[in-house]
């Protein structure tokens, strides 16, 4: 017994027997022997010296000073904006978290199956409120066929009724015809150029109706080509009896060519576009090029023949944040007329949509050519899941651009501004409505739609829109 304690003892006592080898002194560090700090011996042992491999490197680096004088004046100006916008997040939380938004998008999303409706609503404009109904049916005559059926009225008397159809024609062509009837009672003239003062407002009755087909071939690296025919009437005449003034008492004795008329007549056009945008929900790079050109011969009594030239561009690029978006959209539009009688009013270049000036109304600006530019900048206000998923993105918006009835009416003077605010709706798969706030000198225009003014040139006879003027 004694001897085991005598021998535990002595193991203790000397570590080197009974643990193994000693540990080392440690070494002296670098910065007590006057060695650069960084480099030499220490107790882990040699530090090398710098290289790229040990640099140290910020992930959040200073701004540099040019970044920060843009950045700063849009987080002051946009500060209402986003404390706006975390207030509606919260609000969309709740709903989802009781679960308001899932039965919302039962009732009025679209139906799984080849058959589906949708119901949609619109405020704002002319038209002042008002609802539609749209059917489709996905799998028409063949798996990769499409009819769809609409219907539309509000509450001051604008209706409109359509009917299209899109089939595959091979592997890289398809072909669109559609027909369609629009009626608004209560249309907008101040008279024609840039220089239409807004208090010559009046009102006329507007009705137009349309039959056409198109043929579309892909060419490849995101080149498309696409012909189309179609057959229109616009009649112009006085508004209904509750909408004043009429245009026959502001513009008495100077009534616009081709008032109280039907221009009657069919259009040969030719489109040609490049685009390299993913998706119509939330597109964040690429664009869309198109130049188009049509000639539309008149079919009644007048000598009316005229050609329509129009360039576009739209652009989506990152911009500060990779779910920021700036949205770029400018195009130009000319109606050269080569027969002997005058253009009628009805069929030249005007403000609705999508050529819209956000914070005018429809129809303020009338003439035989228009230029524009829009910007959006977008970013996710709230989402499902990911910041791509299903959701509401915030924008703010800009317009700056003009009617002309010569090219040398393209002036300074003459550029109309707005800007404002607005809210899209985003799918699973697109777009699928938008609520905005425009602004200009003259007053403010609050809007409701189900489509937009980006990405909106294809499938024009498919979804109903109105071909006159032509775009």
């Amino acid at each position: 017994m004694r001897m085991g304690l005598l021998l535990a003892v002595a193991l203790l006592a000397v570590p080197s027997a009974g643990w193994g080898q000693a540990r080392p002194t440690p070494l002296t560090d670098s910065t007590s022997v006057g060695s650069p700090p960084g480099t030499g011996a220490s107790y882990w042992g040699l530090i090398p010296t710098a290289a790229d491999s040990t640099t140290i490197v910020f992930s959040n680096a200073a701004m540099p000073f040019w970044e920060a004088t843009l950045v700063w004046p849009y987080r002051v100006v946009s500060f209402p904006v986003r404390a706006f916008a975390a207030g509606v997040g919260a609000s969309i939380d709740f709903l989802e978290r009781t679960s308001t938004l899932e039965r919302v998008g039962k009732l009025f999303g679209p139906r799984t199956g080849p058959f589906g409706v949708l119901v949609n609503v619109r405020a704002g404009g002319l038209a002042g409120m008002g609802v539609g109904l749209t059917a489709e049916h996905t799998a028409f005559l063949g798996s990769d066929n499409r009819l769809r059926v609409g219907a539309r009225t509000t509450t001051r008397g604008n209706h409109q009724g359509h009917i299209g159809a899109d089939f595959a024609a091979g592997r890289s062509s398809r072909i669109e015809v559609g027909a369609g009837w629009r009626v608004r009672p209560n249309a907008r003239y101040f008279g024609l150029g840039p220089g239409a003062e807004e208090g010559a407002e009046s009102f006329f009755r507007h009705e137009t109706m349309w039959l056409g087909a198109s043929y579309g071939r892909d060419l490849g690296s995101g080149f498309s080509l696409t012909g189309a025919a179609i057959a229109s009437t616009v009649e112009a005449g006085p508004p209904d009896d509750d909408e004043s003034p009429p245009i026959t008492g502001v513009f008495a004795g100077e009534l616009p060519n081709g008032f109280d008329e039907d221009s009657q007549g069919i259009t040969l056009g030719l489109s040609l576009v490049h685009e390299d945008v993913e998706g119509a929900g939330r597109p964040a790079r690429g664009g869309i090029r198109r130049l188009h050109a049509a000639y539309f011969e008149g079919l009644d009594q007048s000598d009316v023949a005229f050609w329509t030239f129009r360039g576009e561009a739209q652009q989506f690029v990152t911009l500060w944040h990779r779910h920021h978006v700036l949205a770029l959209r400018g195009y130009m539009s000319w109606i050269g007329n080569v027969g002997s009688d005058a253009l009628p009013f009805q069929r030249l270049m005007t403000n609705d949509d999508p050529d819209l000036l956000r914070g005018y109304r429809d129809f303020r600006w009338r003439g035989r050519g228009m230029v524009a530019l829009s910007a959006e900048y977008r970013w996710p206000l709230w989402v499902l899941n990911r910041p791509d998923s299903p959701g509401l993105d915030l924008y703010l918006l800009a317009d700056i651009g003009q009617v002309y009835n010569d090219i040398d009416e393209i002036a300074t003077e003459n550029l109309t501004f707005s800007y404002g605010a607005g809210v899209r709706l985003i799918g699973a798969r697109n777009f699928v409505a938008r609520i905005e706030y425009g602004r200009s000198e003259e007053q403010a225009v609050w809007r409701l739609r189900f489509d937009q003014i980006f990405q909106f040139s294809r499938g024009g006879l498919f979804n109903g829109r109105v071909p006159v003027p032509d775009r």
